[in-house]
């Protein structure tokens, strides 16, 4: 028994079939879309932006101001895309980064977590430094991630409980 289609069905069959995986694909983009968590902070601190970039502006330097990490090992200059820095944890974990942006002029750093202890993954974050005005600045880290094993709440205290540690110890550096 041979089947024969109308132009007419064939083209519904096919228009049948595109929708179906147009709508597969966007149901496949939006799950991934919802997961992606986002956590921004910011604090402004009475000292000029540069003298605050000259410290959170070392892709290597986050040793110096933030309490939870001991140790920052970079491999390369710290400003050139693909620098890797190896962070130590206060409890012998390491974090590895790489930097994706690095601008002096914008005083920006971008980079991502390529392994962590922390319950994320596709972890990317921002560091600006902002001129507020002549003797004020502000910082702004803010980053997007997916959870893993953890509740999307819980997951996001612990990076805002981590940018918030570092502030504090930006605020004590720069009274």
């Amino acid at each position: 028994m041979e089947i024969i289609y109308s132009k007419n069905k064939n083209y519904k069959l096919r228009n049948q079939f595109l929708l179906v995986f147009v709508l597969i694909g966007i149901g496949l983009l939006k799950g991934s879309w919802a997961d992606t968590l986002m956590v921004e902070e910011k604090i402004e601190l009475n000292v000029s932006s540069k003298a605050v970039w000259a410290l959170v502006g070392g892709f290597k330097a986050i040793d110096r101001w933030h309490p939870d990490i001991t140790d920052s090992t970079l491999i390369g200059t710290g400003k050139e895309e693909g620098d890797i820095r190896i962070l130590t944890l206060d409890n012998n974990d390491t974090i590895v980064e790489r930097l994706d942006f690095y601008d002096e002029n914008s005083m920006t750093l971008q980079y991502r977590i390529l392994e962590s202890p922390l319950p994320i993954e596709n972890y990317t974050a921002t560091i600006t430094v902002l001129n507020k005005d002549e003797d004020m600045a502000e910082v702004v880290w803010k980053s997007s991630f997916d959870a893993v094993s953890i509740s999307e709440d819980e997951v996001k205290q612990i990076i805002r409980g981590i940018y918030l540690a570092g502030f504090q110890s930006l605020n004590n550096i720069f009274k």
